[in-house]
């Protein structure tokens, strides 16, 4: 979903609200990617006021709120975007800790968010090359004179294989004619 700020959703609930337009009608006139996002967040300003519209950016939540709306989710036959407007949290986070749980259960949802991405770090390239000896060099050789012969023959093979089929399928087509 594109970040929209709070003032631009409230003008466009207000407009749908005030005029007789469609959701469509007032997507197009605000350029809102979704009407379902239009309808998000009708249904959270309707739901938690002003306060439902307003961007949550990197908040820390609790093990307890975490498994409380998984539980809540898994109990009750409802939908994550309507779950994330009664708890008034982002859509995404719910299924997020929803995929998590199924993946880890409560340990994954006390993890989330503490592990720590891999850095990326250069890696030093090994200039360093190693000349081989004349016998590993010829049996390296030998090992793939070897396996290119393996896969000539696996290859023949399947040739074979096919040829035989799309002739027993030619002969089940045009089974011979008798008199």
């Amino acid at each position: 979903m594109t970040k929209y700020d709070c003032k631009f959703k409230l003008k466009a609930i207000n407009f749908y609200k005030n005029n007789d337009v469609s959701l469509k009608e007032t997507c197009k006139k605000f350029n809102i990617k979704s009407h379902s996002n239009l309808t998000y967040w009708i249904n959270s300003y309707n739901f938690n006021g002003v306060e439902g519209l307003k961007l949550k950016a990197n908040k820390k939540y609790s093990v307890e709120l975490k498994a409380s709306v998984v539980n809540y989710y898994k109990t009750h036959e409802i939908n994550p975007r309507d779950l994330a407007i009664i708890y008034n949290i982002n859509p995404s986070q719910v299924y997020s800790w929803i995929k998590i749980f199924d993946l880890h259960g409560i340990d994954g949802l006390e993890l989330s968010g503490k592990v720590e991405r891999p850095s990326m770090k250069k890696h030093k390239k090994n200039d360093k090359v190693v000349p081989l000896t004349d016998s590993e060099r010829n049996k390296y050789i030998n090992e793939i004179i070897n396996l290119k012969s393996k896969l000539y023959n696996t290859e023949m093979e399947n040739d074979i294989i096919k040829k035989r089929i799309a002739l027993e399928m030619k002969k089940d087509i045009f089974p011979k004619h008798h008199k």
